[in-house]
Order: C-alpha cells, then structure tokens, then sequence
C-alpha cells in the first residue's frame, strides 16, 4: 500500500512533539504510509472562522492527501477536509467535542455519567477582561471581571478555573477566594494574545486532589490505563508533563464501564479519556484527550503505542 498522508500541527506544538512526530512517520513508513508534516498556524482563528474554502486553501501548490493525521486541535479544519471525502485521524465530531470541555461534559450528561459541577465564564465576559478597548491596569476595572467575581460568589469557593480548550494543565487553577481568582485572571490576560480562549469553566473540586487517570484508547479499544499522581503535595494537578508520576492501573470494573460508555458516545481512532476520584474515591469523568500524548507510556511501560496507532491507520486505509 503506498498512500500519502499529512500530519497536522501548530508548529509550537510540533516543536514539543517532535519525538512521536518522527516516530509516528517512521511506523506509517512499515505500512507504505509517507505521513507529511503540515503546519496550520496560518489558519490559528480557524474556530471562529467561515470554514467554506478553507481545505481548499490549504490545498492550493499541494497534492491533495489520501489521508490525514489531525493533531492540531482544529476542528474546522476537520470537517472541512471529510467534506473532501478525505479520511480523518481522529474523526472532527472527536476533535470538535473533546478541545471543548462544555461539549464534553454534554456528552456525559447524555449518558447520565459522572462529571463535577461547573458553570462557564462566557466570550464576552473574557473579551472585557482581556481584549478592552480602554487601557486598563487590572481586569478589576472591567465590567466583564465584576460578572465574573458576581458568578464566583453565587457558585462559590473553592472551584477550580480552567479554559474549556484547554490541554496540559495550562491555566488550571485552584481558586479558594477572590484574590486568588484576580491572579489567575491576571494572569491569563498576560498570555491572552497568545491563548485566546473562548470561554472558562468554573468547577467544583473532586475530594482527592492531585490524583486522576488516564485511559489510553486505539481504535475505541481500551489499551491500558495510567494512574497520576502530583509529585508536589500543594499541587491539585498530576500532570505527567508538570513532573507528576505515573504507573500503569487495572480499570476497575466501574472504570471500565465508564470508559465503554463514553468511547461508544464518541467513536475514535486514537484518545485518551481522563477521570478523576471525588467522594470515597469514585471515578468521575474529567475530560477526552484528542491529541493524546504517550511519554509517561514509554517511560513507564513496553507499550508501543504510536506504532499500533500507525497499524490502526494502516489498516483502516486498506479496508
């Protein structure tokens, strides 16, 4: 089978994904799959975007691809190219629900799954904190940082504050009072240009801090489970790439149906689902992984997972 494919990122990501990036194009290669690192960095407002001509664009000087991989988090561009008739790796309706976290949690909703309370910091409120057309010295003295502080003590303290794209732990905050909410907010106003988030969730803390799991899927098939820990005390993340640790974990039975149940809900080439543990330790679904990392995988097992996803795409292009 020789069949060409494009491998799609944001550059700053490809520069911290350059291991799975080459590792991924040399297992496609085993297969006949030459697998073309593509940037989409040109289209980066691409959410907020009329999507009509946009893989067109993309298109023009380049050979059209017989398949793509998409770990660029857009979902646009996604659809754009199934309307090509172009197969996708992971399917847009995956890349579209799980980089929104509200869409994710609708999904579990649905499902009459288990998910932590939140409420959610709209664009225009974020838009007034971060993007005001006067020049302000602190969010404080905006209209948009009053509606969040008025939503902050109607939903009250502690919760946890978090851009619903967001990946990685990037601005996760444990919010006990409002002076820690105007540092974080301040603090996401100096990044803002950078990240410009749509909307933030306001959501309620699960008991055990520090500590949630991720659930590796090929092909909506479980493939193991990894169990994170913080390796700071103070710190509610457990992130691998914050420096948290990880060990390989046997689903429980309860953990196991959670993550049939969700996987069915939205099929997917290659995902992680993660969950976290509230009242006596029960599992409660945090959030889908699209662009799935795999280095506590190498680093703490024999398990090859980019060249099962590369089988995974070899085997769906050949059916």
């Amino acid at each position: 089978m020789n069949k060409s494919g494009w491998l799609l990122y944001e550059s700053a990501d490809a520069k911290w994904n350059r291991w799975f990036i080459e590792k991924l194009q040399k297992e496609c290669s085993v297969h006949g799959l030459t697998l073309k690192l593509v940037y989409t960095d040109y289209i980066s407002d691409a959410y907020n975007m009329t999507l009509d001509n946009i893989a067109l664009d993309m298109l023009k000087g380049r050979e059209a691809p017989d398949f793509i991989v998409n770990r660029s988090r857009h979902s646009g561009i996604a659809y754009e190219f199934e309307k090509q008739g172009i197969r996708i790796f992971n399917p847009a309706k995956v890349t579209e629900t799980a980089n929104d976290k509200e869409l994710s949690y609708d999904v579990a909703r649905a499902l009459g799954l288990p998910f932590m309370p939140f409420i959610t910091v709209g664009k225009d409120d974020l838009l007034s904190m971060f993007k005001s057309p006067e020049p302000v010295q602190s969010v404080t003295d905006t209209k948009g940082y009053r509606n969040v502080k008025d939503k902050a003590d109607d939903f009250g303290y502690p919760f946890v504050l978090k851009p619903a794209e967001g990946h990685g732990g990037k601005h996760v905050f444990l919010i006990n009072n409002e002076a820690e909410l105007h540092e974080a907010l301040q603090e996401i106003r100096s990044t803002y240009s950078l990240l410009p988030y749509k909307k933030l969730l306001m959501q309620r803390v699960a008991s055990v801090k520090g500590c949630d799991l991720r659930v590796y899927l090929i092909n909506n098939t479980v493939v193991t489970g990894m169990l994170r820990t913080s390796s700071d005390p103070g710190n509610f993340r457990a992130n691998f790439s914050l420096g948290g640790r990880a060990a390989v974990h046997t689903l429980t039975r309860e953990e196991r149906f959670l993550t049939g149940e969700l996987a069915d809900a939205l099929p997917s080439d290659y995902m992680g689902i993660d969950f976290i543990y509230d009242r006596d330790s029960i599992p409660v679904f945090n959030e889908f992984e699209d662009v799935c990392g795999a280095r506590m995988l190498y680093a703490n097992t024999d398990i090859d997972i980019v060249r099962q996803y590369a089988a995974h795409i070899a085997s769906v292009l050949s059916s």
